[in-house]
């Protein structure tokens, strides 16, 4: 999430899929296609998948499972399918979807409710909590998807740049004051070293939108997109643009990543696979998922992160109560609207996230588990020191506004990020422009009130 996206997609009411549908071959034999994601340093869906594919086709003779990956980023991910989605013909039967596109997809007729399915399903009664559930509910309060994970946002950090740096490790800053500081006490320092990571392009999407801006934006006294009183999407007030001028002190004093690495679509990798294990890199703003990069199992294992790297949370702006603030999304199994072939791609589902495979994805990438019985399990925190940290973050989280607009708002908050980030506009400058923007994206004036 990680790592995370924005894609328009294209709006095609059922009302196209009559005699475009796809149907089933007249043999009898069957076939589902499950559309993914695959990078080369993130496999670890791939894998569960292919271990899901081979458990499903030995309980369901004469349905055939075809795996369809899509190399690269979340970005190249969303543009494929929402260009397959076009079409009855060549949309997928199933597809990994993240949370924030849910109610995107279910306005343009793309998804398909499975509660009638779900409710045969003793899984889903005994080991998803409801908060994990409320995921992937649409806006007329059916179940879109079956939660693949969950995550939660904080500070990483590398324990030696910190000492090196003068700072006392654990460290636990109060407030962004406090952040900003270990900054500049890093730059001035440890030469040589990125003192503070953070995504804030568009190249990144949804990973600005969620990993950067809200998890600044959330842990001011008024910070919100969406006035949840008055049901109306929120212009940039203050809290939108002190968010702003966090990110623009970063780039402005040369404490973030150089202008190039901001727009590297592998700046992850930079932060994770480069940086850190060479103690090139002080604090990273960043999710739960991080220390999966490290893993032995992964392209560029390295053994020594547990004593080297640290994690704290994000403060509140001012040191207000609660604190801290997090983010959190996730990934779900949603199944197309058009595929005729429902309780047989239902059963995939609750293939791909039964037990066995979700402790498979969840021990491999690093994410939260959304199933109670891989949380209590010993085997999903051996060799991660850090996940009940992330996990307890619950306490703090916040979502993004689950309503079909999000991804056009989130887009223009990338937007604002980066003109910050360049420099082409001030704070206050993008944060107009936003607030300029905003009716055009939401349904008008009359859906968007004063923003805190």
């Amino acid at each position: 999430m990680k790592h995370v996206l924005i894609t328009s997609t294209l709006v095609l009411g059922l009302a196209a899929c009559g005699s475009g549908a796809k149907e089933p071959a007249a043999s009898g034999a069957k076939e589902l296609e499950v559309l993914y994601k695959v990078e080369t340093t993130w496999p670890h869906l791939e894998k569960m998948l292919r271990n899901a594919k081979k458990q499903y086709e030995a309980a369901h003779r004469g349905v055939t499972v075809k795996l369809t990956p899509v190399q690269g980023n979340n970005e190249a991910y969303y543009t494929k399918l929402a260009l397959l989605n076009r079409s009855a013909d060549s949309a997928p039967d199933l597809y990994y979807h993240d949370t924030f596109q849910v109610n995107a997809d279910v306005a343009a007729g793309k998804l398909a409710p499975l509660d009638e399915y779900l409710a045969g399903w003793a899984d889903w009664s005994t080991q998803f909590p409801d908060s994990v559930k409320a995921a992937a509910k649409g806006g007329d309060g059916k179940i879109y998807g079956v939660p693949i994970s969950t995550d939660t946002r904080g500070l990483w950090y590398h324990k030696d740049v910190l000492a090196k740096a003068g700072i006392a490790v654990p460290w636990e800053p109060k407030t962004w004051a406090d952040v900003l500081a270990a900054a500049r006490a890093i730059k001035q320092k440890v030469p040589g070293v990125t003192p503070f990571s953070m995504y804030s392009t568009k190249i990144h999407g949804e990973a600005a939108t969620m990993q950067g801006f809200e998890m600044l934006l959330y842990g001011t006294p008024e910070g919100t997109l969406y006035d949840q009183a008055q049901k109306k999407w929120a212009a940039a007030g203050k809290g939108f643009t002190d968010s702003l001028a966090f990110v623009d002190t970063i780039y402005r004093e040369n404490l973030g990543p150089k202008l190039a690495d901001a727009h590297n679509p592998k700046l992850a990798d930079k932060n994770n696979l480069e940086w850190f294990p060479q103690g090139k890199l002080g604090i990273s703003l960043d999710g739960a998922w991080v220390a999966a990069a490290w893993k032995p199992t992964s392209p560029k294992p390295w053994p020594e992160w547990q004593q080297k790297i640290g994690w704290t949370r994000m403060p509140t702006q001012n040191g207000q109560e609660p604190g801290a603030v997090s983010m959190s999304g996730g990934w779900v199994m949603a199944m197309s609207s058009y595929t005729p072939n429902k309780k047989e791609a239902f059963d995939f589902i609750a293939t791909a996230t039964n037990k066995e495979n979700q402790m498979l994805y969840s021990v491999g990438t690093g994410d939260l588990t959304t199933r109670k019985d891989v949380a209590a399990d010993p085997a999903y925190s051996d060799g991660n020191p850090s996940i009940t940290f992330w996990t307890d973050l619950a306490a703090v989280t916040h979502y993004r506004p689950a309503f079909e607009e999000y991804p056009k708002v989130s887009a223009e908050v990338q937007e604002a990020m980066e003109a910050v980030t360049t420099g082409s506009r001030s704070p206050e400058e993008a944060a107009g422009t936003f607030s300029d923007r905003l009716p055009g994206v939401v349904g008008g004036p009359d859906k968007v009130v004063a923003g805190g």
